[in-house]
């Protein structure tokens, strides 16, 4: 009686851990794509700003240098997005679990190619868009089974192996993709009370210290978030619109806001590779 009812604390306890990590990482998920169409839209808005210097009479020559090399600084972001686009022109569309092979696989294409690419350009290493890039030469006109990890490789897929891939670049947010089902499907059906107890809070603990560094990651996303918003803000060339198109003919005023303008676009480049590992 005594490990029954020890049994089924464990277990009520497990259940609310695990839905408190599926909960942040959930979020965690949906503000990686929310940072990842700021970012896109971002890139657009260093276009205009590249177009309007280069437009610009007599501006300074470290003007155009110094948004060319934020130009430049993206090109990984540039090609992950190019991927991403390719995938949904191509309508791939997830594959079920049987044919994914793996939980992992199978939970990533379920993502969609957005979702995502939004998850391996947040996540991981710096070099992320090299690897995805990586993966889709050899994966040729299948690209996205490669990066998604979807299907086998017999039916023109990336495999596990591809699928795993991604997870490591995606760091911790990967435990968040395919999500927790610790307690559903009778896992422990089998055994008895106690190791039942035993078990459950093994497994509470271990999700706990995952708990404990997913935290902390989906604040340091949600400010990554929220600095690119507001500097992405900053890059509006209204006002610019209305100064002389001669830099020769600017004000010190003008000639402030547009030096500001520059620095804006520099951070917000930073900020667009920047990734959580």
């Amino acid at each position: 009686m005594f490990y029954n009812k020890l049994k089924k604390n464990s277990i009520n306890i497990l259940k609310q851990t695990e839905k408190e990590h599926n909960d942040i990482a959930q979020r965690g998920n949906t503000a990686a794509l929310q940072l990842y169409e700021i970012r896109k839209s971002s890139v657009k808005a260093i276009k205009r700003v590249e177009e309007y210097i280069n437009s610009l009479a007599n501006s300074p020559k470290e003007f155009k240098k110094e948004v060319a090399e934020v130009t430049m600084s993206i090109s990984e972001f540039n090609e992950a997005v190019k991927l991403e686009e390719q995938n949904k022109s191509d309508n791939i569309k997830g594959a079920s679990a049987a044919a994914a092979g793996t939980v992992i696989g199978g939970a990533i294409v379920g993502l969609g190619p957005t979702a995502a690419m939004a998850v391996a350009t947040t996540f991981g290493t710096a070099s992320t868009g090299r690897e995805i890039a990586a993966l889709y030469g050899s994966a040729k006109k299948n690209a996205a089974w490669a990066w998604l990890g979807g299907g086998s490789k017999a039916a023109g897929g990336g495999g596990k192996a591809a699928g795993q891939a991604l997870l490591a670049l995606a760091g911790p947010i990967g435990w968040g993709i395919a999500g927790l089902a610790l307690v559903g499907g009778g896992a422990f059906a089998s055994h008895k009370n106690k190791k039942v107890a035993e078990e459950a809070e093994k497994l509470t603990k271990a999700v706990n210290n995952k708990i404990a560094i997913l935290k902390p990651k989906l604040a340091e996303l949600e400010q990554i978030k929220e600095k690119t918003r507001l500097l992405k803000n900053t890059l509006d060339l209204a006002k610019f619109n209305l100064f002389p198109t001669d830099y020769l003919l600017f004000s010190n005023e003008q000639k402030i806001e547009i030096a500001t303008l520059i620095n804006n676009t520099k951070s917000i480049g930073v900020l667009i590779n920047k990734r959580i590992i």
